[in-house]
C-alpha cells in the first residue's frame, strides 16, 4: 500500500514531494492534460513534453525525475500528445497538428525549439520517436490505422517510408536494444504485439501477448532489458520486462490508475514511467524504479 507520509511544496511551477523515511515518491504534477505526457532523457536531464489544456505544447526538465521546472510553452497546438525524443545532442518533438498533419521542431536545450517540418503524412494520433545509431526513426498509424515506419539522418529530410499491414486504433511505440528496433502497439483485438528489425525496413518476429489495452502501450529500453508498459482494461498501470523482445514476465500491477497510454525512459540507473491521472484527475504522475519491479 502506498505511504501517504509526504508534504508537497510548489516550487518553480512544479510539485516537489518532501518525504518522510520510507514513504513512496511518486511525483504528482500541478500540471494537467486530457493526454498521457512524453519523456525522454539528454544531458542527464529528463524531458517532459504534454498538450495542455489549451491545447499548447509544453515541456518542462529535470535532473533527478522529482524536481521538475523550466517550463516552456510553445504556440503550437495539438488535439492529441506530442511525442520526443534525444537525437544528436538535440531533443526532437513531434506532434500531430490540428489539420492531421505531422509535425516536427527540434532544440539543443529543451528551451529554444526551432526548424519546424511539416510532413505530408497524416494521422488521427500522435507520432512515436526512437533515436538508433546515426538515424531517428518515427512510427505512427495512418489515417488508414495502418503502422507506418520513415527514418532520418538529421530530423529533417525523412524517407524510407515502410507501411505495414499491421493496423492500430492507437499510437504505437518505438525503442532500440542491442542495434535492433522494438515496434509495440495495441491491435484492434485490444492484444498488445510486438515485432523488430534491424534496420526499419525489414520487420519480423511478431509476438501477441495476452495482454490487452484500450490504448496504446509505452516501452523502452533499460540495463540491457525491454520493458513495456500498458493500462489495463481496468485502468491500471502494468509493468513486463523481456531480455530479447520475444518472452515476457516479470509482470508488475500498480494500484496507479489511467486512462491513457503510459511512457517509459530512463535516465543513469532509474527507470521513469510517466501518466496522466484517471479522468477527474487528469495531473501529470512519474513513477521511478531500479529494477522496473519496485516503482515508487
Amino acid at each position: 500500500m502506498r505511504s501517504p507520509l509526504f508534504r508537497a511544496t510548489l516550487t518553480a511551477g512544479c510539485l516537489a514531494l518532501l518525504l518522510a523515511p520510507g514513504a513512496r515518491a511518486q511525483i504528482v504534477l500541478e500540471e494537467q492534460s486530457n493526454w498521457g505526457p512524453a519523456l525522454a532523457y539528454l544531458n542527464n536531464n529528463i524531458f517532459m513534453a504534454w498538450t495542455g489544456r489549451d491545447a499548447k505544447l509544453n515541456i518542462m526538465r529535470s535532473s533527478d525525475g522529482i524536481d521538475f521546472r523550466s517550463k516552456i510553452i510553445l504556440e503550437e497546438r495539438s488535439e492529441r500528445p506530442p511525442s520526443i525524443a534525444a537525437f544528436n545532442g538535440r531533443i526532437f518533438m513531434t506532434w500531430t497538428g490540428r489539420d492531421g498533419k505531422i509535425n516536427m521542431m527540434r532544440s539543443e536545450d529543451g528551451i529554444d525549439f526551432r526548424g519546424k517540418v511539416t510532413l505530408e503524412e497524416q494521422s488521427k494520433l500522435e507520432a512515436s520517436l526512437v533515436a538508433l545509431g546515426d538515424r531517428i526513426y518515427m512510427v505512427w498509424t495512418g489515417r488508414d490505422n495502418k503502422i507506418n515506419i520513415m527514418r532520418s539522418s538529421d530530423g529533417i529530410d525523412w524517407g524510407g517510408k515502410v507501411i505495414l499491414e499491421e493496423q492500430s486504433e492507437e499510437r504505437p511505440a518505438l525503442t532500440s536494444l542491442d542495434g535492433r528496433l522494438f515496434l509495440s502497439w495495441t491491435g484492434r483485438d485490444g492484444k498488445i504485439n510486438m515485432m523488430r528489425s534491424s534496420d526499419g525496413i525489414d520487420w519480423g518476429g511478431k509476438v501477441i501477448l495476452e495482454e490487452q489495452s484500450n490504448v496504446g502501450p509505452g516501452l523502452a529500453e533499460f540495463n540491457g532489458r525491454l520493458y513495456l508498459a500498458w493500462t489495463g482494461r481496468d485502468d491500471k498501470l502494468n509493468v513486463m520486462r523481456s531480455s530479447e523482445g520475444i518472452d515476457w514476465g516479470g509482470k508488475i500491477i500498480l494500484e496507479d490508475q489511467s486512462n491513457d497510454s503510459p511512457v517509459l525512459t530512463k535516465l543513469g540507473d532509474r527507470l521513469y514511467l510517466g501518466f496522466t491521472g484517471r479522468a477527474g484527475n487528469s495531473k501529470l504522475n512519474v513513477r521511478r524504479s531500479s529494477d522496473g519491479i519496485d516503482w515508487r
